[in-house]
């Protein structure tokens, strides 16, 4: 239980990877009808950015899916210069369309190499790695200038959008890794790729603000009402849709859980090993008077009764180890932050329970030394 409180606390302190409390995520929802074809949508999309890069406090604008949006997909990736298959490929990774202005507007950092360049028609055939991805392809090498190929065939794919089938790409860029919506963390193995304009209408606008994003939020509706009313937009602040993701859902879950359960566990474990401790303490009355009468000291009693009661507890403590690290290896896919022993965890639950015993021993032992020893040696 400690463990899944932990982790769910790291998880809240953790830093993505990527721009959250001054970022938003617009999503649009256009009309049906020949009106709103692929034109009509590609327009509306670049006036309604065009007005709001005029709203006070935007810092930029971009499209693209932000990496806990949930809208990655998976591709086959091979890097000898061949179509990726069952043979040839070398991983199967993530991969996601993104403007050129794409990092600055998330303050995803560029670790080495160069973004994309913005140009008219079709753009560069070449793509951004993050760091676990390159790591993945070309352990301990650089990535930079070598190429690769992606394959849809058999992977996760949204259909009517933009693929990565095609011909070589080469690699410019080495980004710095973002949390995902996986629990696994597999998303974060990432390949990003230059985002085609006519297909920019399919992906969410992303808007960072120079101050609090809440403020912009309300000024979305007038502008998007005097464009088009029929349109509809959804917004959320990239800090939010974190805090909503399955790998952060899951985990308060289970933090909750754990601790209401653990809560109960650690009280009946105590007044077990209070009551269990006690009672063999005072069925040694008898002993305890025999040792007093031929000449033992109350501090030697005392000593000994404590050790022997702490002996069933370290091996109490000790399976209880064992079968805390099998429960957190089962856990390990919602676990952030924590490792499979945490260390913290046991030793504060140890020290709680050898106190508990330690106590439970000591109060009975003492009331026992008060006993007369001649009167404890017919004590039955």
């Amino acid at each position: 239980g400690s463990m899944l409180i932990r982790s769910s606390i790291h998880l809240l302190n953790s830093d993505p990877g990527y721009e959250t409390k001054h970022a938003v995520d617009l999503e649009l929802q256009f009309p049906e009808g020949p009106k709103y074809n692929t034109h009509r949508r590609l327009a509306l999309v670049r006036e309604l950015r065009n007005r709001l890069a005029g709203v006070p406090g935007v810092a930029a604008i971009s499209s693209g899916c932000s990496p806990d949006g949930g809208c990655v997909r998976t591709a086959a990736v091979s890097i000898n210069g061949e179509k990726p298959s069952a043979h040839n490929t070398r991983a199967v990774l993530y991969y996601t369309f993104v403007e050129p202005n794409y990092f600055q507007t998330l303050s995803i950092p560029l670790l080495s190499g160069r973004g994309f360049v913005s140009q008219a028609g079709q753009p560069e055939p070449s793509v951004i790695l993050s760091q676990s991805a390159a790591n993945q392809l070309w352990p301990n090498l650089n990535p930079i200038g070598r190429s690769l190929r992606l394959g849809t065939d058999g992977q996760f794919h949204f259909k009517n959008q933009a693929g990565p089938d095609g011909p070589a790409y080469q690699v410019i860029g080495v980004a710095r890794d973002t949390f995902g919506i996986q629990l696994d963390g597999s998303d974060s193995q990432l390949i990003y790729l230059p985002l085609p304009e006519e297909h920019s209408q399919d992906f969410p606008i992303l808007i960072r603000t120079k101050s609090d994003p809440t403020q912009f939020i309300d000024a979305i509706g007038p502008v998007l009402l005097s464009l088009d009313s029929n349109m509809l937009a959804t917004s959320i602040t990239l800090e939010q849709m974190f805090h909503t993701t399955e790998r952060f859902f899951i985990s308060g879950i289970a933090a909750a859980i754990a601790s209401t359960v653990g809560m109960l566990g650690l009280l009946l474990a105590s007044m077990g090993i209070f009551g269990t401790v006690s009672y063999i303490v005072v069925l040694r009355t008898r002993e305890v008077g025999i040792r007093m009468a031929v000449g033992a000291q109350k501090r030697h009693i005392l000593a000994l009764m404590l050790r022997e009661s702490a002996r069933p507890v370290f091996a109490g403590l000790l399976v209880g180890m064992c079968l805390a690290t099998g429960a957190s290896y089962l856990l390990r896919g919602i676990l952030y932050g924590v490792n499979l022993v945490d260390g913290i965890s046991f030793v504060g639950v140890s020290l709680l329970f050898l106190a508990i015993a330690l106590l439970a021993a000591y109060l009975p032992s003492r009331r026992a030394m008060r006993v007369d020893p001649v009167v404890a040696l017919r004590y039955e």
